[in-house]
């Protein structure tokens, strides 16, 4: 466990000397993401989840931490990928053409342009949500899960009924955290 953590510090540490172009054509660096926010969300069990779905929701934590999220971050996407998917990376939504764990719409949303195979595929969704999150400061300043699931929803995954979506994902973001093992409950308080 010390080995993963010090990588994830020497990670850390690398990506702050990158700098990126966000939304505006504003250059920001990734020095703006705190060291403390590589720490890792993990699940032993997720209450209601099964194992498959447990560990879903461990590989989102993991790559939204990669991605120099903190601990709000990464249950708000876990969040989000319950309500949309029930954590299923096959899920399809034929009436809107939305597909996988966050349920890219192919006619016009986050999924134009890629193909069900794609959105389907665990790994390319959560990066394809990624590179959307990147593009919105609120959502890596949000300092609580609530503030994380509303930046989430109202600036990334966009739905018609915003405020609903938001009520009911923060109400899922609740028992999401009960289930956050002991030491990611820690980092919440940071």
């Amino acid at each position: 466990m010390q080995k993963l953590h010090l990588g994830m510090l020497v990670a850390a540490i690398f990506l702050a000397g990158c700098s990126s172009t966000v939304a505006g054509g504003k250059s920001a660096t990734s020095a703006q993401v705190s060291v403390a926010k590589a720490d890792i969300v993990q699940f032993d069990k997720l209450a209601g989840y099964n194992s498959a779905q447990t560990r879903i929701a461990n590989k989102i934590t993991a790559r939204f931490a990669a991605a120099g999220y903190g601990p709000a971050q990464q249950i708000a996407a876990v969040s989000v990928a319950i309500r949309e998917s029930t954590l299923n990376p096959n899920a399809r939504n034929r009436g809107c053409n939305c597909y996988g764990l966050f349920q890219m719409n192919r006619s016009g949303g986050l999924g134009k342009g890629h193909t069900v195979a794609n959105l389907t595929n665990a790994d390319y969704n959560i990066s394809l949500i990624i590179k959307e999150a990147n593009r919105f400061s609120s959502f890596a300043s949000a300092k609580t899960v609530d503030q994380a699931v509303s930046a989430f929803v109202r600036n990334v995954t966009r739905p018609a009924d915003k405020p609903g979506v938001v009520r009911a994902t923060q109400r899922t973001a609740r028992k999401v955290e009960q289930s956050a093992n002991s030491r990611s409950l820690a980092l919440l308080g940071d």
